[in-house]
């Protein structure tokens, strides 16, 4: 299988979301649980960083990626829940 990088860029081009996907993962709707959509409506503002053979290379360069350019909340740019190489989209949170 085929690993990759990507980010969502703002209109100035700065990066406003770091992912890791497979596949088309960098073109599809992004759902939060709030109902907004992370991925941008111009293809233009979507860029494939790097590609991979093994997911843990990918997984290590997604959290380098949000390492460099932060967290929104911690006063960086990147709006992410996570440090990243959790594969979040997989994970299913019980109530407990």
């Amino acid at each position: 299988m085929h690993y990759y990088t990507y980010a969502y860029l703002r209109e100035d081009k700065t990066p406003y979301y770091i992912g890791k996907g497979t596949g088309n993962r960098a073109y599809v709707t992004h759902k939060r649980k709030n109902g907004q959509d992370l991925k941008p409506k111009n293809k233009d503002q979507i860029i494939i960083l790097k590609h991979f053979d093994i997911e843990e290379q990918a997984y290590v360069h997604e959290k380098y990626m949000i390492f460099l350019y932060g967290l929104k909340i911690n006063g960086g740019l990147l709006i992410n829940l996570t440090l990243g190489g959790d594969g979040g989209g997989r994970f299913k949170y019980s109530s407990e």
